[in-house]
């Protein structure tokens, strides 16, 4: 890593905010750009006042393949351990392939004992997004089940339509119903929109209901087409279907085995606990989604020690980690390296998100709480350190909403604004902001001709406030910034940032 160490009197700016604006990126193509159209007054005059540029934040640089998006679990990773990893679905990308998981001892070892009268239930997200799940997974696992001679197999698909164009579930599923029917081995049998299947809020209506279809026989099935079109035709798209049976004798019964091959743990964990209830013979994942869920996993997750906030605990500083509660692994498991640690000196505040389903009736979200929390912080008991997450470009970015979304950015600018007053202004602070992924600057697909609501693989911006002036930065990635602030804090970088 080639970082330049700007030397700052750290006795005079004892406050340093690393802000991560989840979901911002940098495109040069502006008609439908939300950060571009947006009002942002301040993010525009820091950019020539103070030290700026751009980091990388998708494929190899954030340990993905070449050329894959960037996402909010990647991007936190590289931003909390400073270093370059493969990352968990890199790994499965390997560990899933046909030949590979045919000799996994742990399908193996877990199939001797399975009564193959029974069922075996795949469930998971639908989709070639590489964010929660890899549809290419789901398709290995179909062929090494029949090739164990498993030829009960039950799909049970959530749709995606924010990872994936809005409209884009009958492609996949299409594909999914072309292999069981080429091996004969079982029917999709039901689908769910991510809105249910996947709430990572505690909204457990929304995981009842997707639980209700997968355990009780329901007396009303529709086909999976059928379903779509009319979804389609009350404009509701493939993130908000609801969990529907699509076959007769659908659901997961007792001495079951099931499989969910989401790899991202954060929007898996409701749902498992549900499915932890029932007997079955076998409940596989991925990877562990947390230490309480006596899964089986098929890998060990990427993991990183020495991370930035670890670094800094270990110096005897404080730190003030907030967000909103839909981000709340963000700022925890995913910046930590994958681990659920709590620190020695860290005060933790989540904001509870916002319930309404149409975030877009909201883009200010929980910002101006958030902001409020750190001020009063800064007021009564300052930190050494803050660690801030807004979700607002990501989750409003996600509703496809341009006009939205370009609220939502404003409403930012206008909290970064009270921020910077009190941080650089009064305090002689610095202020660090970024961003995890691009999202909100690209909002129209002019090839699917639908909203564009996925991440991409855009670069994002990276501001250096501070009152000294304005120097040139060579940070490259995501990966750089935590070596850079620890050597602006006076911190002895860790040997595993530097490679």
């Amino acid at each position: 890593m080639n970082i330049k160490h700007l030397r700052i009197n750290m006795s005079s700016a004892p406050v340093n905010i690393l802000i991560i604006l989840d979901g911002l990126g940098i495109s040069e193509q502006n008609y439908y750009n939300a950060f571009f159209k947006a009002s942002t007054p301040h993010l525009d005059r820091w950019k020539f006042e103070h030290s700026y540029t751009t980091l990388q934040a998708a494929g190899t640089f954030v340990g993905l393949p070449d050329g894959y998006n960037g996402n909010s679990e990647v991007g936190h990773f590289a931003l909390g351990s400073g270093r370059i990893m493969k990352q968990t679905s890199t790994l499965l990308n390997h560990s899933m392939q046909q030949s590979i998981l045919q000799n996994s001892d742990i399908i193996a070892n877990l199939l001797k004992k399975f009564n193959t009268n029974r069922t075996v239930h795949l469930l998971g997200l639908a989709s070639n997004g590489n964010i929660h799940s890899n549809i290419d997974h789901l398709k290995a696992l179909i062929f090494v089940l029949k090739s164990h001679d498993i030829t009960n197999i039950l799909v049970h698909a959530i749709l995606d339509g924010r990872d994936t164009a809005p409209q884009s579930a009958q492609q996949f599923l299409d594909a999914i119903a072309t292999d069981l029917e080429k091996y004969k081995c079982g029917k999709i049998a039901s689908i769910h929109g991510r809105f249910y299947a996947m709430d990572r809020n505690n909204n457990m209506d929304r995981t009842q209901a997707s639980f209700s279809i997968l355990t009780q026989e329901q007396t009303s099935k529709t086909s999976y087409t059928d379903k779509i079109n009319q979804s389609y035709d009350q404009n509701i798209t493939d993130e908000f279907i609801q969990p529907t049976a699509c076959i007769e004798n659908h659901t997961i019964q007792q001495g079951d085995g099931v499989i969910f091959f989401n790899f991202r743990p954060d929007r898996a964990i409701q749902l498992t606990q549900k499915i932890l209830e029932l007997d079955l013979s076998f409940f596989v994942t991925p990877v562990l989604y947390h230490a309480s869920l006596a899964t089986t996993p098929l890998i060990t997750a990427a993991k990183a020690d020495n991370t930035l906030l670890e670094v800094i605990s270990a110096h005897n500083k404080s730190i003030f980690t907030i967000a909103e509660t839909e981000k709340y692994a963000h700022v925890t498991y995913f910046f930590n390296g994958h681990k659920d640690i709590r620190l020695q000196g860290e005060v933790r505040v989540l904001v509870p998100s916002l319930t309404d389903a149409d975030i877009k009736k909201n883009p200010c979200m929980q910002a101006e709480k958030i902001t409020a929390h750190v001020l009063e912080s800064l007021h009564t008991n300052p930190s050494d350190f803050y660690l801030i997450n807004y979700a607002n470009a990501d989750m409003i970015g996600h509703s496809g909403n341009l006009d939205a979304t370009i609220a939502a950015i404003e409403c930012l600018d206008r909290e970064l604004g009270q921020l910077y007053e009190e941080v650089v202004t009064k305090r002689n602070g610095i202020m660090y902001i970024t961003a995890d992924h691009g999202n909100a600057e690209v909002m129209h697909d002019t090839i699917t001709a639908q909203p564009c609501t996925s991440h991409t693989s855009n670069p994002v911006p990276f501001y250096m406030l501070s009152s000294n002036n304005k120097e040139d930065l060579t940070l490259t990635s995501l990966a750089d910034v935590a070596p850079f602030i620890l050597e602006n804090m006076n911190i002895t970088v860790p040997d595993e940032m530097k490679k």
